[in-house]
Parts: C-alpha cells; sequence; structure tokens
C-alpha cells in the first residue's frame, strides 16, 4: 500500500512553505493556517528551558487546530497524511535570565529594533529556536526541536538606520531576516541556517523519511 503523500503545513509563512517545498513538489503541499489567532506567549519566561517548553507546548496547539479544521471540513487525512506546523523565536541572553525578543510592531516598532540591535545583537550571540510539530495519519504525533547559535558583528549605526527604514523588520521575529538585508549584521552562525528563516530542513526531512513521506509517490 502507498504511503499517503499530501502534507497540511499550519502556517501562513511564505519563506517556511517554501522551505518545504525544497524537500517536496508544491503539489504535495497544502497550506491550512490555524484558525485561533491568540496562543500562550512568552512573558516572565527568563530561562531557556522554559522556553523551549512553552515552544513546543505552541507547535502542538497550533497543529490540533488544523486538524479540527480537516475533521470538521472532512478532509481525506488518509489520502494528505501528515499535518506539520511550526514556530520560530530569538532568544536573547542578559546576565543569567534568557527571554524571546517577538515580532516588532505597533507606533514604537523602530524604537524597539534600534534597541535590540545596539543592546542584545552588536557584537554578540542569540539563540533561534524553531519547533516542529507533526501529527500522522495513523494518529502518532512527533515534536522536533531545533536550535541555531547567530553571532553578530558590531553593528554600523549607519547600517541600522538604513535597515530600519527598509521596514524588513517588520512582523519578523527578533525584527531581522537572515535571507535578505539582515545577514549584513551577521558574523557568522553555528547550526542550521534554514532554522534560522523558519525550518530546520534536515530534521524534517529526517522525520518524514521515518515516516516514509519522502520517497517519490507511485
Amino acid at each position: 500500500m502507498n504511503s499517503p503523500t499530501t502534507i497540511i503545513l499550519g502556517s501562513q509563512s511564505p519563506q517556511r512553505r517554501s522551505l518545504l517545498q525544497t524537500l517536496l513538489s508544491e503539489d504535495r503541499i497544502e497550506v491550512v493556517p490555524p484558525l485561533q489567532s491568540q496562543e500562550a506567549g512568552f512573558d516572565g519566561l527568563t530561562h531557556i528551558d522554559a522556553i523551549r517548553e512553552r515552544l513546543q507546548q505552541i507547535v502542538a496547539t497550533k497543529n490540533a487546530d488544523v486538524l479540527q479544521q480537516c475533521e470538521f471540513q472532512q478532509c481525506n487525512l488518509q489520502e494528505w497524511g501528515v499535518v506539520l506546523t511550526a514556530d520560530t523565536v530569538v532568544v536573547a541572553n542578559d546576565a543569567d535570565s534568557s527571554f524571546v525578543l517577538g515580532k516588532p510592531d505597533g507606533p514604537d516598532w523602530q524604537a524597539t529594533v534600534q534597541n535590540w540591535f545596539t543592546n542584545f545583537y552588536s557584537s554578540k550571540s542569540h539563540q533561534v529556536l524553531t519547533a516542529v510539530s507533526f501529527r500522522f495519519q495513523d494518529g502518532t504525533s512527533e515534536t522536533l526541536l531545533a536550535s541555531t547559535t547567530v553571532h553578530f558583528r558590531e553593528v554600523c549605526p549607519k547600517l541600522l538606520d538604513w535597515y530600519i527604514r527598509t521596514e524588513e523588520p517588520l512582523g519578523k521575529a527578533g525584527g531581522y531576516g537572515i535571507q535578505s538585508g539582515g545577514s549584513l549584521f551577521v558574523e557568522s552562525i553555528e547550526g542550521s541556517l534554514s532554522n534560522v528563516i523558519g525550518l530546520p530542513l534536515e530534521e524534517v526531512w529526517s522525520v518524514l523519511d521515518a515516516h516514509q513521506f519522502m520517497g517519490l509517490p507511485e
């Protein structure tokens, strides 16, 4: 019997969809974003272990949301096979604590980005975490967590002013996009580049391959 070949991607992120298309052809991906906009945040969490746990809870909740949509719409999970949801956060460090830098927005977003780059990024390192939740057609589930360390060079004020004027930081985790203008500030990374963009491809490939999703459909 052939394995189900189509994956439901529970994400509105164009970067995440584009990354998944590196592994699978476009016709094998169906996008069904979560409906619930409210999700648990990271306020008050100052330890990396607590942040990791919360991130995994968030992707599990998103996965349940998408699965419920499919059940309500009577989607054919025998054909679709797996629901995949993911979330990416940037974690900065200050003294002995860790904390999540969210997505800058609101009327003061420029000042927020300026503060992050000046105080938490310039000549420092931070972590980018992505949690991925899988729910398979047979009812089994799996969650993975990938971490990449990003090293920033000393931030040039003139370059930062230019970057803020591009408005690229808006809506991006941590206020920068490493796949575009944000790369100008990066000195080096340790770990997966695709993880920083939004989906750790090697780890995702391994999980899907273990469940026989990476073979070409017959």
